[in-house]
């Protein structure tokens, strides 16, 4: 049994809370910067502990994972501080804001024997697992090309992080960071080459919307559409020589469409769209239990790399960084 324990109570964490299943893990604390509603939060979900401060919740001894959900520009600081203090780590996304934050706290987890989780629910949705084995059961041929498309129409409140930089605010870093991760699961090998254009809000100073072009050694495409201004559909196209997958609402995806070159349809279907925090919990604690650590991890540095290069292209720092 392990005990979680999260800082932040805004919306991810509710959802993660309702959503948090019984079994080998045990919603145990719960921290924020408002006491008064922590306390509310804690009652709400039946969680046993409430913190004053974050200090508390990370050097309690009977915590075994804390999980952070506070804005972005938090998180380095926080993973830094529950990594010394031993304890394991889940981190909702982006989980750092460059790789150099990335490597230097995956050091301090492999010195202190803790693990180190993006909380990516991508990487735990039970259907891109079966669609690797059906990729391999299967004569698809190569990997010609990804599509991935995420449009989100937010508008302009710095009270909210969405388009605030002091936050870490940002297209990229919000949505870009499920369609980055969608894109790496399929590709064979990372990106070597990297095309970008972004439009950075002229008084916000974040990006709003942008086009990503990927490519690999084995000379596999990939397009990524991001935007915070126009709704578009969480959509990704994969695509082989013999035929294309189709997948809506990528992020916690519960079916693909196989179309072969024929126009014959499969449908291939594994998991609950509404589960998917439920299966990232299950999952990490089952890895941390059984001391397996992370297999993830070289995806999401992957990723953190492509932001880097991407970002560096359009100029876009953070204070912070």
């Amino acid at each position: 049994m392990l005990n979680w324990a999260m800082i932040g109570t805004g919306v991810i964490a509710n959802e993660f809370a309702q959503q948090f299943p019984e079994g080998n893990a045990k919603l145990y604390g719960v921290a924020s910067k408002n006491e008064v509603r922590a306390k509310e939060f804690a009652e709400k979900y039946n969680i046993e502990k409430v913190f004053a401060i974050n200090e508390e919740l990370i050097n309690d001894p009977n915590v075994d994972v804390v999980y952070i959900a506070v804005p972005h520009n938090q998180h380095y600081k926080i993973i830094m501080e529950s990594l010394k203090a031993k304890k394991h780590v889940v981190c909702e996304k982006v989980i750092t804001l460059s790789k150099e934050q990335l490597d230097t706290a995956v050091e301090l987890a492999n010195k202190n024997n803790v693990f180190l989780f993006e909380a990516m629910t991508i990487h735990y949705m039970p259907l891109y697992k079966k669609l690797k084995e059906w990729i391999k059961e299967h004569d698809l041929g190569p990997l010609k090309m990804i599509q991935v498309n995420f449009g989100s129409f937010k508008t302009y409140d710095q009270s909210r992080y969405f388009f605030n930089k002091n936050l870490a605010g940002g297209a990229l870093f919000d949505i870009g960071v499920y369609a980055l991760n969608f894109t790496r699961w399929f590709l064979t090998s990372k990106p070597e080459e990297i095309l970008t254009l972004g439009n950075i809000h002229p008084t916000m100073g974040v990006d709003e919307s942008s086009a990503i072009i990927l490519r690999n050694k084995e000379k596999e495409l990939a397009t990524i559409s991001l935007t915070f201004r126009a709704k578009m559909p969480k959509q990704g196209i994969v695509a082989f020589e013999n035929g294309y997958f189709t997948i809506t609402n990528y992020p916690r995806a519960e079916k693909a469409i196989f179309t072969d070159t024929e126009g014959n349809v499969t449908i291939i279907e594994e998991g609950k769209t509404g589960e998917g925090l439920a299966y990232e919990v299950e999952k990490i604690t089952d890895l941390i239990l059984q001391k397996q650590g992370n297999p993830n991890l070289s995806y999401t540095l992957d990723v953190l790399e492509i932001m880097d290069k991407v970002r560096n292209d359009w100029g876009l720092h953070y204070a912070f960084d």
